[in-house]
């Protein structure tokens, strides 16, 4: 394997692509903007080997092209699974105004596969200002579920939660699922208590701790870790099927790949799907009721 390094902010992700392509590359690892997969994108590549991303899963759409984060729409639907297995099935979801749409959309299909029913989307104002009057828009929504989605991790987010658990808003609803965007100083809070928050698995990373520490001084971070993990799956390949093995076929496996974070796979349609762990919050910290399981 070769490997040759860019600078993500060197705004040579395009050409970089062309050379490798040109080079006869099985795999190419980066760019880790947004920004720079666009370019990818758009620009015009023969024969462009397979691309995973350093970036999350709003930002995929190229063909054979990945990205190796999960993002706050995969940490929901972990949690909804967890809902929709308890039979709280009827499902509202409460976001900052803004809010991808194309991630909302992404969340809708998520829960009518796990089978779920999303009842309504409920948008709140980002500065949080006037949040109990944009609540009161969704009352009607508010009255049917018994589950509740909570998108965002902004400065209002703290107060979302107050006063939704002060339970003037949904009365019914007995599962409230945060996510990753979460803050952690907000698992501190009295009305945070029984929030459900599902995050990326790093039971695995000390596998690969002893050896980074070794080379440069410090423990691995989960940035180091998905970057290993990058090689990893390349390296995975070629060993049981040779070069030619790195392929968009082999890359979207059904059974997927398992490694220092955690469980995950590469999906047709540009996504990673990634599990997670399933924790509620109490006493101010996260408490696991859900492992990420052995397979999809």
């Amino acid at each position: 394997i070769d490997f040759q390094t860019a600078s993500s902010s060197s705004g040579q992700a395009l050409t970089r692509v062309q050379s490798a392509a040109a080079a006869g590359s099985k795999l190419i690892i980066g760019p880790a903007t947004n920004k720079e997969v666009s370019q990818i994108i758009s620009g015009a590549v023969d024969q462009r080997p397979p691309v995973l991303a350093l970036v999350a899963n709003n930002s995929s759409g190229g063909k054979n092209i990945w990205p190796l984060y999960g993002d706050a729409i995969d940490s929901a639907l972990e949690g909804v699974g967890v809902a929709v297995a308890a039979k709280q099935k009827n499902i509202v979801v409460v976001h900052e105004a803004g809010f991808p749409a194309e991630n909302l959309l992404r969340l809708r299909e998520g829960i009518k596969l796990k089978g779920g029913n999303t009842l309504g989307f409920v948008p709140y104002p980002a500065s949080g200002i006037n949040l109990q009057a944009a609540f009161a828009k969704g009352q009607v929504v508010f009255a049917k579920a018994n589950t509740i989605v909570l998108l965002g991790g902004g400065e209002a987010i703290g107060q979302v939660i107050d006063i939704l658990a002060a339970g003037e808003f949904g009365r019914s609803i007995a599962t409230a699922i945060a996510t990753s965007l979460l803050p952690e100083e907000i698992y501190k809070r009295p009305s945070a208590q029984g929030l459900m928050v599902a995050i990326p698995s790093t039971a695995d990373v000390p596998v690969i701790a002893e050896r980074f520490k070794a080379k440069f001084g410090r423990a691995p971070s989960y940035d180091a870790a998905i970057g290993y993990d990058s090689i990893a799956i390349a390296a995975g390949l070629v060993r049981s099927g040779g070069a030619d093995a790195i392929t968009p076929e082999n890359l979207t496996s059904n059974t997927g790949f398992r490694a220092a974070t955690g469980l995950f796979r590469f999906r047709p349609d540009g996504r990673i799907e990634r599990r997670m762990v399933v924790h509620r919050i109490e006493n101010g910290s996260l408490k696991v009721i859900q492992e990420e399981g052995e397979g999809f």
